[in-house]
């Protein structure tokens, strides 16, 4: 018999008909329990022996006439091995597909961090208890970063820098808002023009954060020079800030209408044709293999985000 020692089974059927027979001792009992007629079970084996090279059993008369060679206790070792490693791996699929377990690490802007994942992650959670998250909240160019490096599953961001290594899971175009008290005069108004905050004082982001880079180039459209009475590195602040009736803040637009962190505060929509709508990105990096409970993590965030924006 010849040797193939790169081995590549023409029947892996054969390797179930061996087994049977190994743990039955018979080809007779091996037919019974698979319902199969002992000759073709004779001959896959027969066959597989021919494959590896080897004879698996020694063939005699009578009750003990079957009995596994060396090479064929050698080869059921191995095979009882690889049909446990098997029945493991369809275990962990099946808790996979059942979201029974599992973590997803993904990254977000802060606005996201504080208004959409709370009530988003606590509905998912609801429904699939065994998972758990690991959330980075910062900068859409840093969650990119991070993406890149697999640091994270995926990142949700605006405006998030293009990159060649990037997939684009989903993208929205958000608009931008005023917030304001809704004693200010421009509460009344059902949208305003950017050119009507130019009477207003104004709470703006710092340089550290993207909105700002974002804001300077719609001021620079139309002509503003915005009067910053505050500036700062924190959402939080800018939004307290402007609930409190400080100055006025420009956002993109609130995801859910009315923040309830800030019952007070109104948001009214920019309509200006000279600007743009904000690009929202869930992006991972290129070839990235995301596990089923990102996928379905990712699938709720568009979901939510398709009824909301």
């Amino acid at each position: 018999m010849s040797r193939d020692p790169g081995l590549h089974l023409k029947n892996p059927s054969a390797l179930r008909y061996f087994y049977e027979v190994a743990q039955a001792g018979s080809f007779r009992r091996a037919a019974e329990r698979t319902h199969v007629a002992a000759s073709a079970i004779n001959r896959q084996v027969k066959n597989l022996e021919e494959e590896i090279g080897a004879l698996l059993f020694e063939r005699g008369r009578g009750r003990s006439g079957l009995k596994l060679t060396a090479a064929g206790e050698v080869f059921i070792h191995h095979l009882k091995r690889a049909m446990g490693e098997l029945a493991t791996a369809r275990v962990e699929v099946d808790a996979l597909r059942g979201l029974q377990r599992g973590t997803v690490t993904f990254g977000v802007n802060e606005g996201f961090s504080r208004e959409l994942l709370p009530q988003m992650l606590a509905t998912f959670h609801k429904a699939h208890p065994g998972i758990n998250y690991e959330v980075t909240v910062a900068s859409s160019p840093r969650l990119v970063e991070l993406a890149l490096e697999d640091e994270i599953d995926f990142a949700l961001g605006y405006n998030a820098p293009a990159h060649a290594g990037l997939t684009i899971l989903a993208k929205r175009d958000v608009g931008s808002c005023v917030m304001v008290p809704r004693r200010h005069p421009l509460a009344k108004r059902s949208w305003v023009r950017l050119t009507d905050c130019a009477a207003y004082e104004l709470v703006m982001p710092d340089a550290t954060l993207a909105l700002r880079h974002t804001l300077d180039q719609m001021f620079a459209r139309v002509g503003m020079k915005p009067r910053a009475v505050l500036t700062t590195n924190s959402y939080e602040l800018m939004r307290s800030a402007a609930s409190a009736g400080l100055g006025i803040a420009i956002l993109t637009q609130y995801l859910f209408g009315r923040d309830p962190n800030h019952p007070d505060a109104a948001f009214v929509p920019i309509r200006d044709p000279r600007i743009k709508s904000q690009v929202l990105v869930c992006c991972t990096r290129a070839g990235r293999h995301l596990s089923v409970a990102s996928l379905s993590l990712i699938a709720e965030i568009q979901k939510v985000l398709q009824n909301k924006l």
